[in-house]
């Protein structure tokens, strides 16, 4: 992928993944839900990671219908196609959506939590555009760090945000760019247009450990760059753990763009 992609992957990479596809399928579903996947479309996910949202798209389009999810993790990809063997209509390959033959046409391309990571996002939705068919619909969801939030207050948590969007920046991706989707979409050329934000957040469950999942996957690139040492790191990761597992804590993932729009 072009650009460093700035969260561990691999194995415990995909770790991470499940809980996220917990923490955010009922998110990811009411928006597929509302723009609707009929049976029988072929679909692309691309950056699918462990393909837990692959195997949603299939599950929708049904017996007649195709999902090929590409991610540039090759281990991720790996273990997708294990946990998904014997599925038919569903196949995963490992590819660099700046650079690699991304198939089509489809009805449908998906990317979720992608376009933030790389260096230029209109090139790749460019690239999304020209596999849709005519009126074929593009769906993204991406992050805004800028919409996190912990009550009460913790620095911990203050901390690991304002890390992980210094390591964005400086590693040339936008951890705010779920706010800019709609104007991508404009530059590119879509119709029929929409967009909205989610916010989702909870006392507990899978969207608390997110924070100190994330940091723990991002402590490398945090390291390198200089922006922190491990001993803090250690301790603030410790802290949200703690965070997670308290249940007068009120915390949320980031704030996630939503949109969708069809292609000439």
């Amino acid at each position: 992928m072009t650009g460093d992609y700035i969260i561990k992957g691999g194995l415990e990479g995909r770790a991470r993944l499940a809980v996220l596809a917990a923490a955010m399928g009922p998110t990811t579903r009411a928006l597929l839900d509302d723009v609707g996947i009929v049976q029988g479309a072929r679909v692309l996910d691309a950056g699918c990671g462990g393909g837990d949202v692959s195997r949603e798209l299939k599950r929708r389009v049904g017996a007649r219908g195709h999902v090929t999810g590409l991610d540039f993790d090759a281990a991720k990809v790996a273990i997708a196609a294990e946990e998904s063997a014997g599925q038919q209509g569903l196949q995963f390959r490992a590819a660099d959506v700046l650079k690699d033959d991304l198939g089509g046409p489809y009805d449908v391309v998906y990317a979720r939590f992608l376009l933030s990571h790389l260096h230029d996002p209109a090139a790749a939705l460019a690239r999304f555009v020209a596999v849709l068919k005519p009126g074929g619909l593009l769906i993204c969801e991406d992050v805004d760090f800028s919409g996190h939030f912990c009550d009460p207050p913790r620095l911990s948590f203050d901390n690991y945000v304002r890390w992980y969007e210094e390591s964005a920046s400086r590693h040339g991706a936008d951890a705010r760019l779920g706010r800019r989707l709609p104007s991508l979409f404009d530059a590119a050329g879509l119709k029929d247009i929409g967009a909205r934000a989610a916010n989702p957040a909870s006392r507990s469950g899978p969207l608390k450990q997110m924070a100190a999942l994330t940091l723990h996957a991002i402590a490398g690139s945090l390291i390198e760059l200089g922006i922190a040492g491990e001993t803090e790191i250690a301790r603030d990761h410790a802290d949200l753990v703690a965070a997670a597992n308290d249940p007068s804590v009120f915390m949320s993932v980031p704030r996630i763009g939503q949109c969708w729009g069809r292609k000439a």
